[in-house]
C-alpha cells in the first residue's frame, strides 16, 4: 500500500486530499512544520503532496525534504495557484505542479504518474473480494472473468464500498467520499449510481452490496 506524505497547515486543504486520496487505499500522513515531520514519517512515503502556499522554497519544511538522505530522492508534487509557481518552476528538485483549484481526477492521475515514477505502482492496487476484482491502476473491474465497465463515479462508488466490507455507510458519507465536500446533490444521487453498479455487476450468482434500509449501503462479507 504506497504511503503519500500531505505538507500543509491549512486543515481545509489536508480534508479535501485526505477524501481525495484515502479512498483509494493509500496510506495519508501529515506534517504541518519541520518539527512534526520525523514523527509522522512512521513509514518511508513513496511520494509527497507539498502545499506550495504554506511553505517557500527557503522554509525550513523544504530545506529538510530537499537535504534529509531519507527523504530527497522522493518525488514531489506541489500543490499552488497559479500566481505561486514562479516561487517554485525553477527549482529542479521538483517533479511535478498541480495549480489550484485542482480537480480530484488530476490529482489522483499525478499522483499515480509520480508512484509509477518511484516504481510502486503496482502496490495496494487491487482489492479482490470474492469474485470481485477491482484494479485502481487502470479502473478495470471484473466479475469472475467478465469485465464490467463502469464510469468513473460508479467505480469510485464500488472501489470505496469495498475497501470498507461489512461496514454499514450512510449515504451522506458516500456524497462526501466520492463526489466530495462541496457536492450539493441529494441522497438520490447515491441511490441511482448502486442501482446501476448493481445492474452491472450482480446477477443471480453475485451478489456484492446491500442495502440497510434508511441508513445506507454495505459491500457483503464475500
Amino acid at each position: 500500500m504506497a504511503t503519500i506524505l500531505l505538507l500543509t497547515t491549512d486543515q481545509q486543504k489536508l480534508s479535501a486530499l485526505q477524501t481525495d486520496l484515502g479512498p483509494l487505499g493509500y496510506v495519508c500522513l501529515h506534517a504541518a512544520d519541520s518539527k512534526t515531520l520525523t514523527r509522522s514519517l512512521t513509514k518511508e512515503p513513496e511520494i509527497v503532496v507539498l502545499d506550495g502556499t504554506a511553505f517557500s522554497t527557503d522554509s525550513e519544511v523544504w530545506q529538510w525534504l530537499s537535504t534529509s538522505s531519507g527523504t530527497k530522492s522522493i518525488p514531489v508534487l506541489i500543490l499552488a495557484p497559479e500566481r505561486a509557481l514562479q516561487d517554485w518552476e525553477l527549482n529542479q528538485e521538483i517533479d511535478d505542479f498541480l495549480i489550484e483549484p485542482y480537480r480530484k481526477a488530476e490529482l489522483v492521475s499525478r499522483v499515480r504518474r509520480l508512484l509509477r515514477k518511484a516504481g510502486k505502482s503496482s502496490e495496494g492496487e487491487a482489492i479482490t473480494r470474492g469474485a470481485l476484482t477491482v484494479n485502481s491502476a487502470n479502473y478495470e473491474v471484473r466479475v469472475g472473468e467478465r469485465r464490467v465497465d463502469l464510469t468513473y463515479r460508479e467505480y469510485r462508488l464500488l472501489e470505496y464500498l469495498a475497501r470498507n466490507p461489512g461496514r454499514v455507510i450512510t449515504r451522506e458519507t458516500l456524497l462526501n467520499k466520492v463526489w466530495g465536500f462541496d457536492y450539493f446533490g441529494g441522497d438520490r444521487t447515491v441511490d441511482v449510481h448502486i442501482r446501476r453498479l448493481r445492474s452491472k455487476l450482480e446477477d443471480a450468482e453475485h451478489i456484492f452490496i446491500d442495502t440497510v434500509r434508511n441508513v445506507g449501503y454495505r459491500f457483503r462479507e464475500q
